[in-house]
């Protein structure tokens, strides 16, 4: 899901390790907040694999400069820091490294796309959020996979089943919980039934 992510935000725009992260916040949401833990040796692994290409480098996001303090001993740590910074040698050096996809990226990001496993639930929206770069009778395929992904889901889930704790007795949590997943469920179908319906519309537009 990772690799998908970052192809895709590089083949919109060249980007450094900071505004990358926050691109890959706002796409994943804060349930899949990606650290710069993961997401360095993420992109060391795609710019070995010849995926993603180091553009150019720029200064990364600076914050404020620190207050005088008064203390001579936190004013000469503050210049260091400093001069750390402007010479390259601090921890943010790595995010001055500005990230471009490669033609061989761009032939992966579709080929992922176009996988027709559509099962996994973390990635599927990522390849819709980049559905876009597919022709058209390929969106209208990943759609309607996963409409029949879902609808074997919803059979399965409709399935009579014993929701039973050791006493014989209903149990009404886990019973709530098979509920609320069927409704989830249901909802992403009505989704992808709109998305579908627009697809098939502006396929058929003149």
């Amino acid at each position: 899901m990772l690799e998908l992510a970052v192809l895709g935000l590089l083949d919109e725009n060249d980007l450094h390790g900071y505004e990358l992260r926050k691109r890959l916040g706002d796409l994943l949401g804060l349930r899949l907040a990606i650290s710069f833990g993961s997401l360095y040796p993420a992109l060391g692994r795609l710019e070995k694999a010849g995926l993603v290409k180091a553009v150019s480098h720029r200064p990364a996001p600076s914050g404020p400069s620190a207050p005088m303090s008064g203390s001579l001993a936190g004013e000469l740590a503050a210049f260091r820091a400093q001069r750390r910074a402007a010479s390259g040698s601090g921890r943010g050096t790595r995010g001055k490294k500005v990230y471009g996809i490669t033609d061989a990226g761009r032939q992966r990001l579709v080929e992922m796309l176009s996988d027709p496993d559509v099962s996994d639930d973390r990635t599927y929206p990522v390849r819709v959020a980049f559905c876009h770069l597919l022709p058209p009778a390929d969106r209208l395929d990943l759609f309607e996979r996963r409409r029949a992904e879902l609808l074997t889901r919803v059979e399965e889930a409709r399935t009579p089943r014993r929701a039973e704790g050791g006493d014989g007795r209903v149990n009404t949590y886990l019973r709530s919980l098979l509920e609320r997943d069927t409704a989830a469920l249901e909802a992403d179908l009505a989704w992808l039934d709109r998305l579908i319906a627009d697809e098939r519309a502006a396929e058929a537009a003149p």
